[in-house]
């Protein structure tokens, strides 16, 4: 399981550092390298998608806003799933970015290649979230030997059964 958590978390993190970091161009707004121009694309086909991504482009701050802190989210998925801590979590909080890529996934002739990074994220972060796979070579097995086999909550029934690490 240790390489498919390296591998998301690595997809995760190159995802988020070649914005924020590497190019903090994508995220401004005045840029023609603006992540957002990109939905101009595919907005002819954005279906029910289609008001969201119009506020977008009305008001492009709000979108950069938007893209910064994803872009930081997908920088500590990677970064935490890479390190096997709150694997679970980390890898449930992935699975939930991947689905929120799914429309420009498929929206567009421009975005052939999100179908299959949002696949393997997805297919990716349910495998290590139903695995605890941070067992494996990560920050998660210490914590499985200090403090055992946690549920998110004790006292709540179904809650109990979901565990931390």
């Amino acid at each position: 399981l240790f390489p498919i958590r390296f591998a998301v978390g690595w997809m995760w993190l190159d995802g988020g550092l070649r914005k924020a970091l590497l190019k903090p161009a994508k995220l401004d707004p005045n840029s023609p390298s603006f992540v957002l121009n990109k939905v101009v694309t595919f907005l002819p086909h954005a279906g029910v998608f289609r008001p969201e991504l119009i506020s977008f482009l009305e008001n492009p701050s709000l979108g950069a806003t938007f893209l910064t802190i994803f872009s930081w989210f997908e920088i500590l998925v990677g970064l935490f799933l890479i390190i096997g801590f709150l694997t679970r979590l980390w890898a449930f909080i992935g699975s939930a970015m991947a689905v929120s890529l799914a429309p420009a996934a498929w929206l567009g002739s421009t975005c052939e290649d999100e179908w299959q990074i949002f696949s393997l994220l997805l297919a990716g972060g349910v495998t290590l979230m139903l695995a605890g796979a941070g067992r494996y070579w990560g920050v998660d097995y210490f914590l499985y030997k200090k403090f055992g086999d946690r549920g998110i909550f004790q006292n709540v029934p179904i809650l109990k059964w979901i565990k931390l690490w």
